[in-house]
């Protein structure tokens, strides 16, 4: 018998973790900072980068303003 051992590539540790809780945020519809660092730095370089905290009030400020926009 070979004892040859079938290799899975497996993610860096937390990333699996991390792609799973971004996909959850995405359904909640939670805000996601670090796509918004990303698309920043990537397409609007010269903007100032807002801090977290200034993102999630941004985020949630917007979310919550107009009436009538929930379901429920």
């Amino acid at each position: 018998m070979s004892s040859a051992v079938a290799r899975v590539a497996v993610p860096a540790r937390g990333s699996l973790l991390e792609r799973v809780n971004a996909v959850v945020r995405r359904i909640i519809g939670a805000p996601d900072y670090s796509a918004y660092l990303t698309h920043q730095t990537a397409h609007h370089p010269e903007c100032k980068v807002l801090t977290e905290a200034e993102f999630l009030d941004e985020q949630l400020t917007a979310r919550y303003s107009t009436p009538g926009s929930r379901c429920c």
